[in-house]
């Protein structure tokens, strides 16, 4: 036995205990590059999205049918342009899982250690869910604006 193994004493972990352990030790070792990859994804896939609903808006005759002259007619730009708004704060918030923070720690304590990975996994994760939900309500109202401009707005006549 080495001077930093502990004794514990109990019964032996079973082949499905130790089978457990690892892959939840495998799990842990991959949390951050997990994590990281997703926001690369996201970042990706929300830049594909953009491009798409932009080029979609400028070839598309809204800017002919939408008349700003009111208050109405201004919350309608709003409606369409917040879809891209969202996204741009999706990727803001996707952007902040690679920006670099400062942890302390003492890589000679286990404790402190464990407790900087956790911190340091649980603000990736929270930003990572913060740019997904920014992505989906994104979605949504890019939805409702594509029924608003299929239903409501006027046909642009030549």
């Amino acid at each position: 036995m080495t001077e930093d193994a502990v004794e514990v004493p109990g019964a032996q972990p079973s082949a499905m205990d130790r089978f457990w352990l690892e892959l939840a030790r495998g799990a842990a070792k991959e949390s951050i590059p997990a994590l990281e990859d997703a926001a690369k994804q996201l970042i990706a896939i929300t830049s594909l999205i953009q491009g798409i609903y932009f080029a979609a808006i400028s070839f598309s005759d809204l800017k002919k049918t939408l008349v700003v002259h009111d208050c109405w007619g201004w919350l309608t730009v709003l409606l369409f342009a917040s879809p891209i708004v969202l996204w741009l704060v999706s990727l803001s918030f996707a952007v902040c899982v690679f920006t670099p923070e400062t942890y302390k720690t003492n890589l000679q304590s286990p404790d402190l250690a464990k407790e900087m990975i956790l911190q340091m996994t649980a603000y990736k994760h929270d930003k990572l869910r913060q740019a997904h939900r920014a992505l989906l309500f994104g979605f949504v109202l890019m939805a409702v604006n594509i029924v608003i401009y299929l239903g409501w707005m006027p046909k642009v006549t030549s």
